[in-house]
Formats: C-alpha cells, sequence, structure tokens
C-alpha cells in the first residue's frame, strides 16, 4: 500500500500540469465570467477558452483536429483546449487526474462508471451537480428527461443530483446492444435453412466447419465466435432463458432482484458451449478478448454464426449476413437477451471548478436535439453528408468509401466511432454507424428484444461494498466460465463453482441490488 501511495503521489505531480499548463494563459485572462447568450448562437460574444479531458477511442483523430469540434468552434465561440487521453490505459489515467485534483472545466467521454460517478460527485464533490444548470441552459436535455422520468431516474445519483451527463439512444438498433448475424452465402451453399433450435443449431455449424461453405477449399471457416467472454452472458443465453434485463447477469423476477450464475439452466447453458468448444465449432479465442483478430475474422467473412451490435467491423462483406432468429431452447425461451434501455451514462461532466459552467452546459445541449444530432454524427449537408431518396442522410463518397476505412475517415469527422457521446441518437441519425443492413437487422429482432429494466441508483456505501465485492467476484466467474467451456474445469465442480461465488459475496450483492432496487421504485 505504502509503494502504492508513493507511486500514485509521483505520477499525481506528473499528472497536475496537463490542464494547468494548458489554460494559464486563459485563466489569467477570464478571471470574471464570460456573458453567455440565452439561446441560438454564437453562445458567447467574448473569447471563451474551456478545458477538456476525455478519452478518445483508437479509430478518432485528435480532438483539436476533429471537423465536429472546429466547425462548432465556429458556430458557438467556444475554444476547446482538448487533453484528451488514448482509451488503453484510461482508468489509470482518471485515477490520476482526478487524484492531483487539477481538473478541467469538462469532461467529454471521461467513460465513467456508476462507481466514478458516486466517488467523484456523491463522495468527493468533483463533479459538479448540474440539475439547475439543465433546468435553466439546456433546454432540449430537459425535455428528454421532463418526458422520459426513467431517463432522469437513470442518471440521477442516491443524492438526488445529477452528474453525468448521458448517451441517449431512441433508435431500433439501439433497444438491443449485441445483434445475432448468420452467413446466409453459406447456408444457400450447403442447402441449409437457418437453425430454429439447439440440435439444428450444431447441425448447421458441424456443416460450416466440414463443407466448406466459402468455396476456397481450405477449412478455415469458424462456424461460430462469440467476441469475448463477457458475450457468454450476454448473446445465446437468452434461449436458455437467462434474462439479462437489469444489469449483468441480473434479472428481475415478480420484483426481485435475481443473479443466475448459480442457477441449473446456466450450468445448461455452458455444458452446450463446451460441446461446441470440444468439436471445435467455438472459435477457440473467444476467451482472448484480441480483438484485432476479431476485427480480422470477421472483415474476411469467415464466421458463420455471431453476435455484434452493427456491422461497422465487416461492412465491407456485411452483404453476406443476415438476422439470425434466436433459436428456441430447451425451455421454450427464445429472446435476444442483451436488451438496452437506450441511456448510456458516462459521457459528460462538469467539474466543481468549471469556470464558466453555463456556457459549457449550453454547448452540450445542442446534441441532445435533432438538429444537434445530425450535426454531431454526420456534418454539415452538402459538405459532408446528403439525403438520399429515402431522406436518411448518408456520408459523401470521400468518408464512406475512404480507402483508409471508413472508421477511420469517421473518425477525423467526429467521436461517433468508439460511442458513448453526450447527444440524442434517432433512427435518422442512427445511420452514421447502423448501416442500411443493421437497421433491418435490428428490425427482425425487435420483437424478440428482452425488456430492459433502467438501473437503480445506489449509496456511497453501497457501492464502495459493491467494488469490493465485484472486483474478486467477476475475475472468479470469468476465470471459471471459460474454463468450464473450454474444458478444464469439469462439471462436477459446480457445486465448488457455486459455493465460491458465495464466499466471495454474491448472496450480500444480491441483497444490496435489491435495497437499491426497492427504494429506487418507490421514490
Amino acid at each position: 500500500m505504502k509503494k502504492i501511495a508513493i507511486c500514485l503521489c509521483i505520477f499525481s505531480m506528473l499528472a497536475c500540469p496537463l490542464f494547468a499548463m494548458g489554460s494559464s494563459d486563459t485563466a489569467e485572462v477570464q478571471e470574471e465570467k464570460v456573458a453567455v447568450n440565452p439561446t441560438g448562437f454564437p453562445i458567447v460574444n467574448e473569447p471563451l477558452t474551456l478545458t477538456v479531458f476525455g478519452i478518445r477511442d483508437a479509430n478518432q483523430t485528435n480532438w483539436e483536429d476533429m471537423w465536429v469540434f472546429k466547425n462548432y468552434e465556429e458556430m458557438t465561440g467556444i475554444h476547446m483546449d482538448f487533453q484528451e487521453v488514448p482509451d488503453q490505459g484510461r482508468d489509470e489515467n482518471k485515477a490520476l487526474l482526478f487524484a492531483s485534483n487539477e481538473l478541467p472545466d469538462i469532461l467529454y467521454r471521461p467513460v465513467f462508471t456508476a462507481d466514478e460517478i458516486t466517488r467523484y460527485g456523491v463522495d468527493s464533490g468533483q463533479l459538479l451537480p448540474l440539475n439547475d444548470l439543465i433546468d435553466q441552459y439546456a433546454p432540449n436535455l430537459k425535455k428528454l428527461l421532463d418526458e422520459n422520468p426513467d431517463y432522469r431516474r437513470a442518471i440521477t445519483s442516491a443524492d438526488g443530483n445529477i452528474y453525468c451527463l448521458p448517451q441517449i439512444d431512441v433508435s431500433e438498433p439501439g433497444r438491443m446492444g449485441f445483434k445475432s448475424w448468420i452467413n446466409k452465402d453459406w447456408l444457400a451453399a450447403l442447402g441449409l435453412e437457418a437453425p430454429t433450435t439447439p440440435e439444428e443449431f450444431i447441425e448447421v455449424l458441424r456443416a460450416f466447419k466440414t463443407q466448406d461453405p466459402n468455396g476456397n477449399g481450405q477449412a478455415d471457416e469458424i462456424p461460430f465466435a462469440l467476441r469475448e467472454i463477457n458475450a457468454v452472458y450476454t448473446t445465446l443465453g437468452g434461449s436458455w432463458g437467462l434474462h439479462w434485463n437489469l444489469m449483468n447477469t441480473i434479472n428481475i423476477v415478480d420484483g426481485k432482484v435475481h443473479f443466475w450464475l448459480k442457477d441449473d439452466v446456466f450450468k445448461e447453458y455452458l455444458m452446450f458451449l463446451n460441446q461446441l468448444y470440444e468439436e471445435g465449432l467455438l472459435w477457440s479465442d473467444f476467451y482472448k478478448r484480441d480483438l484485432p483478430m476479431w476485427r480480422s475474422i470477421l472483415s474476411g467473412a469467415q464466421v458463420g454464426i455471431f453476435f455484434m451490435p452493427y456491422s461497422d467491423v465487416f461492412q465491407a462483406v456485411e452483404d453476406q449476413y443476415t438476422a439470425l432468429i434466436p433459436i428456441k431452447g430447451p425451455y421454450g425461451d427464445q429472446f435476444i437477451t442483451d436488451a438496452k434501455t437506450g441511456v448510456d451514462i458516462g459521457a459528460f461532466s462538469l467539474s466543481a471548478t468549471c469556470k464558466n459552467p453555463e456556457a459549457a452546459i449550453r454547448w452540450v445541449d445542442y446534441f441532445y436535439s435533432e438538429e444537434g444530432s445530425l450535426f454531431l454524427r454526420y456534418g454539415r449537408e452538402g459538405e459532408t453528408f446528403y439525403y438520399d431518396e429515402t431522406g436518411n442522410p448518408q456520408f459523401v463518397d470521400s468518408i464512406q468509401n475512404d480507402e483508409r476505412g471508413f472508421m477511420t475517415a469517421l473518425g477525423e469527422l467526429n467521436c461517433v466511432p468508439g460511442g458513448l457521446i453526450p447527444c440524442i441518437i434517432t433512427d435518422m441519425t442512427c445511420g452514421a454507424v447502423a448501416s442500411n443492413l443493421t437497421k433491418e437487422v435490428a428490425h427482425t429482432l425487435l420483437p424478440y428484444t428482452d425488456k430492459a429494466i433502467f438501473p437503480p441508483t445506489f449509496t456511497p456505501e453501497e457501492t464502495e461494498e459493491m467494488i469490493f465485492i465485484n472486483q474478486d467476484l467477476n475475475k472468479y466467474r470469468d476465470e471459471s466460465v471459460s474454463r468450464f467451456i473450454v474444458g478444464e474445469y469439469s462439471f462436477d465442480m459446480w457445486d465448488e463453482y457455486c459455493e465460491t461465488l458465495d464466499k466471495i459475496g454474491l448472496g450480500r450483492l444480491e441483497e444490496i441490488y435489491q435495497t437499491a432496487y426497492d427504494r429506487t421504485m418507490a421514490e
């Protein structure tokens, strides 16, 4: 602990100049607040610079060079001094930033978890409560929250304050996370129909493995692939009745919180995945989270069945794929597990030392309007996009067909690659990432989508205890599940696995969620 404290102090000293150096000149000039125009553009008539920290996705260019930010500065009169950091090591960078207590004005795409919002908002007071600012200076967001009380509840902390703004997705593709895809060209080549039961699922995968559906004479097909260990919980399990309607592996049944990690039906589901793995039907690297390899096998159309939110990774070959209707499981269950509420927290905050919070909240509020969403996600008509014959926006050819790849080109335009940016996403503007095929797949799967429940709010004490339990429980859960699937653990060890979950604190975690859920529902 002493070594850790020393390291934190050293890194904190290094982190301190990050914003102090970037904003020292403007801080001297802006001792008094710049007046904020109540409506319209520009937001300010006098020069105003605000410092910004955020997490930059690998597909995004430097934010100071990004088209949308440069053009928005011209519209608003506000210059953003961006000091973003890469996604790799983001948790460490955030911890060091707040440990230094030399905070920027704005935290844009900080990718805050609920725990971090509680820690830096409720506990330490380093984040600014936004309730009054929203009421006075954010009419677009206020309208959304007033019309949808669940949205407001989802972003309100246990002390009644809003410390972080969300990304709100009301589009059909946004109603679910992972969507099920199947290679229709492989089905056609082998004269097969899409599977509808676990037995048919296995038979189709066996055919994909042994009958060379891509016709290249090589046994290079991957019948079924999961992107990472977390996909075990969020994808095919819906056919075994494993609802995920609250949060990770948590279901609400008649008002009761239930973790299904010890359920016999979860064991049966893992036994099914183990069979797929033993027969070479499941991608052997599913637990390694090798995202570059994942992108490679999808973009090369090497996979028969998989789950992905959007087709952006495999857009060049997406015409080979279509929606796979969820198979009907052994107990008649047939639904998409990874349902979404449409509200993703962690997109935008202000520090308690923000020098002009009124201007900052007005700056972000535009993106919660249809017009602002279009600008943020597509740019400007005639310059970066046009409307097609159906009235939907489409990127110009230089972006859509950039030889470096669409996501690279899009990352020079905006922060859409990587997601979790403060805005509203509609069926009109979701196409910045959701291709027409993704929209069709989402529409097909929508009737099978589970009902998502907005998560409860937790007190600082509950949050602290959950963090303590989860850091051990999630690690043990993921390691054990991986080993059951690949055969390193015999299913004779299931009772031992369940007992260990209890020892780590699964039962106590369920109690905390139940208390928070009951309290939230009573408000």
